[in-house]
């Protein structure tokens, strides 16, 4: 592609944002639709694992403004996955299982925001609000996409960066399928607090964590910043305590009309400390997402229409990778666009390694479950 090209990205998550910057930086035009309302429409989630991966990506594709911005606001390392005990009145750490494949569970890197990385990748960017892709249509000389309140948009290539659900997908590659787990994850913020500070494992602080021996089954993690985002001019409300509840389908409403209260009544008879955690919850900062995992996809034909994260290879969050691999996706696009190199190269790469890290997710999470199950 030419640099007086125009790239159309169909989602303003962490993957999409990423490309946009890493485009803008290029001197290449790139306009984001995002189908919220708002920037600030619903909780962004929580704490996301940010390795070698990732940062390279941020890296490449930050300009050195928002990059140091984002260095500044990083959280504290976060080196393993541990698991913790419910069973005695005192949190407990128990041993982890080895991976059949002789690695651990999570590569070294460190705790991020997800609202803080998003709000600083949105610095600058040309993001069109309340757009939800309905479909697109390819001519020619370009690619258009046409928008649920009728707005259009023309460029040279579209990008599906519009996660789990993505509609370009739906369009592009039909018989892709995502499979439900049945597992919902009800997850929030909290603010650090000396009675849950000390209530905790004191090697949670460098970890992130599976809480076992208890219902329902939760995870937990610190993110403790280096600077804070407020004093920086960001709008995260400071270190907290990041949480998620994961339970069947079938132990939640559909719709949820209270995701503070559902969290609060799933937890009424867990363990103190979590239930403490949970009702502490800022209760804006609560989400829901239904956990999927993509099937591998067989090579297509390259057109000027391609995908990014988990639009193409949604994965289980049990080896921190999907913003990892989103990220990558993003420096790679950005490189192949830049260099002019054929987008089959690029598609190649997004289905070798997306599929490589679904497929170590989700042994990961068999694996984890079974030792819980055991234990």
């Amino acid at each position: 592609m030419k640099k007086s090209q125009h790239v159309l990205i169909v989602g303003a998550g962490l993957g999409g944002l990423c490309l946009a910057q890493g485009l803008r930086k290029a001197g290449i035009r790139a306009t984001v639709f995002e189908r919220d309302p708002a920037p600030n429409h619903r909780a962004q989630g929580h704490r996301v694992h940010l390795d070698d991966r990732g940062e390279r990506a941020l890296r490449a594709c930050l300009p050195d403004d928002l990059y140091r911005l984002h260095l500044a606001t990083r959280g504290q390392p976060s080196e393993r996955f541990m698991l913790i005990s419910a069973k005695e009145e005192r949190l407990r750490e128990i041993p982890v299982p080895d991976l059949d494949d002789g690695s651990q569970m999570i590569r070294t890197g460190r705790g991020v925001s997800r609202q803080t990385l998003r709000e600083i990748m949105l610095g600058g960017v040309d993001v069109h609000y309340d757009r939800h892709l309905t479909h697109y249509t390819e001519e020619a000389g370009g690619v258009t996409a046409h928008f649920a309140n009728g707005a259009t948009a023309t460029g040279d290539l579209l990008v599906g960066a519009d996660g789990i659900g993505s509609a370009v997908r739906h369009q592009k590659l039909p018989d892709a399928r995502v499979l439900d787990t049945g597992v919902r994850w009800l997850g929030g913020k909290s603010p650090v607090t000396e009675e849950i500070r000390s209530s905790l494992p004191e090697g949670l602080e460098t970890a992130f964590a599976a809480v076992t021996d208890m219902d329902p089954a939760m995870m937990v993690g610190y993110l403790l910043f280096d600077q804070s985002p407020a004093g920086l001019g960001l709008s995260e409300p400071g270190d907290y305590v990041m949480w998620a509840i994961t339970v069947p389908k079938n132990r939640l409403p559909d719709p949820i009309p209270n995701l503070h209260k559902e969290a609060m009544a799933l937890t009424a008879t867990a363990h103190p400390t979590m239930r403490a955690i949970v009702t502490q919850a800022w209760p804006d900062q609560c989400f829901h997402l239904s956990l999927g995992t993509a099937e591998p996809v067989a090579g297509w034909a390259p057109t000027r229409v391609t995908l990014l994260g988990d639009a193409i290879h949604a994965m289980p969050p049990a080896r921190a990778s999907g913003a990892n691999t989103a990220l990558e996706d993003a420096a790679t696009l950005t490189t192949n666009i830049q260099t002019e190199s054929p987008m089959a190269a690029y598609e190649a790469d997004l289905r070798e390694r997306g599929f490589a890290a679904v497929r170590a997710s989700t042994a990961a999470l068999e694996q984890v479950a079974k030792t819980i199950i055991q234990t």
